[in-house]
């Protein structure tokens, strides 16, 4: 308890960095969630004939590009933290190392060091959530348009 570096907050940075970066990237991914279920409202509204690949192609392709391009912002981020704090020698680096921790792909060429290593997990866990929220909002628009439909084959034509 007397060690000098128990309360040394040099130690704590890099944590407390990880649990500001999730929760800024959980709000961004939040806000980008509610735009798709807007965006979803309002197609369904002006275009209520669509059926079959009219409605299927256009809601889904949306919705997943605004997913993919909100994972991009999250892992362009957590680079910039990685950068901040890891030991990278390009950017490029840490974007690499922060993509394949979102992903969870993990290629374990980069090590973080000692305490930075909290990171790495931090990240990973944010990409886990990210993605099956995305699952779970692209299943919600697949199901709720099959719903919409008594019959399945009127849905497809």
């Amino acid at each position: 308890m007397n060690d000098p570096d128990f309360l040394d907050f040099e130690q704590f940075k890099p944590m407390l960095a990880a649990i500001l970066t999730i929760a800024v990237c959980l709000v961004i991914h939040a806000f980008v969630l509610f735009g798709v279920l807007r965006w979803q409202v309002r197609f369904r509204r002006r275009f209520p004939a669509a059926r079959g690949a009219w409605l299927v192609v256009p809601s889904i392709l949306l919705a997943t590009v605004m997913l993919v391009a909100s994972s991009f912002l999250q892992i362009g981020i957590w680079a910039a933290v990685l950068w901040q704090f890891g030991n990278f020698d390009t950017v490029n680096d840490a974007l690499y190392f922060s993509g394949t921790t979102y992903t969870t792909l993990g290629t374990g060429k980069h090590v973080l060091v000692s305490p930075n290593r909290v990171l790495e997990p931090v990240e990973a866990t944010n990409g886990m959530l990210a993605a099956g929220l995305n699952t779970a909002l692209l299943f919600s628009i697949l199901s709720s348009m099959a719903k919409k439909r008594t019959d399945y084959d009127d849905f497809f034509r």
